[in-house]
């Protein structure tokens, strides 16, 4: 009996529960997920209050790829972790990682889900922040996917992904357009090098004025800076187009399909370009490929 004893106080003391746990984050580090999975489970049955041998077995069972005892493993880490800023952070991580694998199998709600959680345990953290505005545009949920974005500009303007995203869904920017305009007018002063700045404003600047002249020269400049950006190149073929400079439309046009032919709206607008210069035919194929990619 006493053996017995002395063996029950051997296995719940704590120093146990923090060598297995330095021994699964060793072998987690190395990517011996079985061998992590073994000790951080036991660490878990001797120390279950501990937040980091939680935190890291949500990260073990999310690379095992089971998933929910992932989540589950996060919100015991979370009930037992407080407001630990470590464990805040280390949450947040999983978060972050658990949001990746959600949103390259498009299961955006749950990715917003899981993100919406961590964002309002760490609000300032820029990449959860980016991820949950990912989310939310997958969702259509526009709004707040702007809002989001417009919120990691604020946190770190240096990130490039937010002006891009907002520029893909300026139709929807409404009364936020101003701030949008505001904020990239800030990034390519402070980046006056970087196409995709000049790129960003000059889209901006065409969802108010069709025809700005400084949109053009913006494009121009994108161009100039980086040739083959399929997107420069459209954007500035659809705006000759509506100036009626067909010639130099179809020169643009043609040069954005030559660096991506997979998109089909610059097909779009070159068969109406083409149907303007009295070229039936050539703007017959294009329309065909256009239907061909959109698949209607």
């Amino acid at each position: 009996m006493l053996f017995i004893t002395w063996l029950l106080l051997f296995i719940a003391d704590p120093n146990q529960a923090k060598a297995l746990l330095q021994k699964g984050l060793l072998a987690l580090q190395h990517g011996q997920l079985s061998e992590a999975r073994s000790d951080l489970e036991q660490a878990s049955q001797i120390d279950s209050a501990n937040p980091y041998v939680w935190t890291s077995l949500a990260e073990t069972y999310l690379r095992t790829g089971e998933f929910e005892k992932a989540e589950t493993a996060a919100g015991k880490a979370e009930q037992t972790g407080g407001k630990n800023p470590v464990v805040v952070h280390a949450l947040g991580l999983f978060s972050f990682h658990y949001a990746e694998v959600l949103l390259r199998k498009q299961d955006f709600t749950h990715a917003a889900d899981v993100l919406s959680r961590a964002v309002k345990d760490d609000p300032r953290n820029a990449q959860l922040v980016l991820a949950l505005g990912v989310a939310r545009y997958g969702q259509r949920r526009f709004e707040e996917a702007i809002t989001s974005f417009l919120t990691v500009i604020q946190i770190d303007p240096t990130i490039e992904q937010p002006y891009v995203f907002l520029s893909k869904m300026l139709d929807q920017a409404g009364p936020h357009l101003a701030e949008i305009t505001k904020d990239c007018e800030a990034w390519i002063a402070a980046e006056p090098q970087n196409p995709k700045a000049s790129l960003v404003l000059a889209k901006v600047l065409l969802a108010s004025d069709p025809r700005s002249a400084r949109a053009a020269d913006l494009l121009r400049r994108s161009i100039a800076l980086d040739p083959n950006d399929w997107e420069s190149h459209y954007e500035l073929g659809v705006m000759l187009a509506g100036t009626h400079d067909y010639p130099n439309a179809v020169s643009e046009l043609t040069r954005s399909i030559e660096l991506n032919a997979k998109e089909p709206m610059p097909h779009y607008h070159l068969a109406r370009v083409y149907e303007r210069l009295g070229e039936p035919e050539k703007a017959k194929a294009e329309r065909a490929i256009h239907q061909q990619l959109t698949g209607h």
